[in-house]
Formats: C-alpha cells, sequence, structure tokens
C-alpha cells in the first residue's frame, strides 16, 4: 500500500515535470519563432513600405516599366531635338542675307518634325506597356519587334522630312538642311541586339548570309544625297530617288518584321519541342 502512494506519487510528479517543460519548450519556440519573425514584423510596420510588393511583382510590371520609360524618352527626345534645331539661333549659325532664310526654313520644318517622332517613340511605349507576354517573349518578341518598328518610322520621317528639305532646295535655290539629329536612336541597339544577332547567327547555319546581312547592317539607313542642281533633271532624279528611300526604308522594315517573326517563330516551336519532344507520327 505505502509501496503504491510512492509510486503514484512519483509519477505525478514526474508528469507535472514533463508538462512543465512541454510548456517551457512551446513558451521558448514562440519566442524564438517571434525573434525569425521580426524583421518580418518590423517590415510590415515601416510606413509606405511597398517595396516588396513591388519587387515580388517585378516580372509582371516589367512591360509597364518600360512603356514608362519609352513615355518619359519621348519627352527628353522631343526637348533634346527642338534645342538641336533651335540651337543656331543662339549660337550664331543663321547665316546672312538669304542664308537666313533657308535656315529658318530648315527650323521650320525640323521643328514641325520632331513632334511626330517623338509620338512613334510614345506610341512604341504604350505598346509596349499594354503587353501580357511573359518575360522570355516580351524580350525576343514584343520588345525587339517594337524597337525594329521604332527605328524603322524613325527613319522613314526623317527620310521624309529630308526629301521636303531638299525638295524645297531644289526648287527655290535656297539652302535648306536636310540633317536632323538621330544619333539617340543608337540608345536602343540594346534592346534587339541580342535577339536580331541570334536571328542572324541561325541564318548564317542555314546559309542564308543574304537574309542575315539585313539583320547585321540594320542601322545602315542613310538614304540622303544632294539635291544636284536647282531646277535640273538630275537635281530632280535625286529628288525622287530621296522620296523612294522612304519607301525602301518601309519595305526594308516589314521585310525585316516578316523574316523575324518567321524565324522566331521556328525557334519558339524548337524550344517547346525541346521540352517536351515528340514524333509526329499518326498511331491508329
Amino acid at each position: 500500500m505505502l509501496l503504491s502512494l510512492f509510486l503514484l506519487k512519483h509519477i505525478r510528479y514526474i508528469a507535472t515535470t514533463i508538462t512543465l517543460l512541454i510548456n517551457l519548450f512551446n513558451i521558448m519556440e514562440k519566442i524564438l519563432t517571434q525573434f525569425l519573425d521580426l524583421p518580418k514584423t518590423i517590415n510590415s510596420k515601416l510606413p509606405m513600405n511597398s517595396f516588396n510588393a513591388m519587387v515580388e511583382g517585378s516580372e509582371q510590371n516589367v512591360a509597364k516599366w518600360v512603356g514608362t520609360f519609352y513615355t518619359v524618352s519621348a519627352l527628353v527626345i522631343l526637348i533634346t531635338s527642338l534645342l538641336y534645331v533651335l540651337s543656331p539661333i543662339w549660337i550664331g549659325g543663321m547665316g546672312e542675307g538669304i542664308g537666313i532664310v533657308g535656315n529658318v526654313l530648315s527650323i521650320l520644318i525640323w521643328v514641325y518634325a520632331a513632334f511626330p517622332i517623338a509620338q512613334v517613340v510614345r506610341s512604341t511605349g504604350d505598346s509596349l506597356a499594354g503587353s501580357k507576354s511573359g518575360i522570355v517573349d516580351f524580350v525576343f518578341r514584343d520588345l525587339a519587334v517594337a524597337n525594329i518598328k521604332l527605328l524603322g518610322h524613325v527613319a522613314a520621317l526623317v527620310a521624309l522630312f529630308g526629301a521636303l528639305c531638299m525638295t524645297i532646295t531644289w526648287a527655290t535655290s535656297l539652302n535648306v538642311s536636310g540633317s536632323f539629329m538621330t544619333d539617340w536612336t543608337a540608345n536602343v541597339d540594346y534592346a534587339y541586339a541580342l535577339p536580331m544577332a541570334a536571328v542572324a547567327a541561325l541564318t548564317d547555319l542555314l546559309n542564308l548570309q543574304f537574309i542575315g546581312g539585313i539583320f547585321a547592317d540594320w542601322s545602315g539607313w542613310d538614304p540622303t544625297m544632294a539635291a544636284g542642281e536647282h531646277w535640273s533633271v538630275g537635281g530632280l532624279y535625286s529628288v525622287l530617288w530621296e522620296y523612294v528611300g522612304v519607301l525602301a526604308i518601309l519595305a526594308k522594315l516589314y521585310v525585316a518584321l516578316a523574316i523575324y517573326y518567321f524565324f522566331y517563330g521556328i525557334i519558339s516551336s524548337l524550344v517547346k519541342w525541346i521540352k517536351s519532344p515528340y514524333l509526329p507520327f499518326r498511331t491508329n
């Protein structure tokens, strides 16, 4: 009887001790969890802290950010272009006598041209901002194609207004400058250089070097030429050839786009086949 009471007493003591240890362990675990969650807790209490959501959703917002970049770039390009075109006024480059008239006409033409050229950049940004593609398709298809179109449309506009200046020069004997600041187009080379180089390499692999040359020499647009003698037949041919150059630029643009879409489709299909290869045979 005494032994039973002794064992019961010790069993209760052991059970109480175990219960206390379990409670102590739970408390320590809770404290450790709170300590480990301390950065998260403090981060959630920081005022105006939306940086985590912004970074975590960065892939979904890439198109929007790129579109915003182009929108801002359009304004910067417009301002810098206007400053470049108007700079002869304050640097003393207006000339003398009849030369002033030619410079004034040139300034008016290129000030007008700066707005549609900047709008091309703005429209590119708007189209990219609305893209729903994944990051791979966005970079190698949407962004590359948008920049090909951007450079093509800008080159066509510059050539068109250059042709207008040449026409006035040929018809009036005034020296109307056909030059416009397009150095900024080099800033978008990086956005399509990689996919264009990849397509050019693929065409070389398939012994289609003439197609690869279109991409390799993509920035080699220079349809401008001298206007020739005023009111001469040769000068008229030069003026007409300048307008033909505008059409040639657009033709090269759309041919290059068709080729790029074609090879992009091949590469995209090949990548999908590598992920899940299959033989295109029908089984009955």
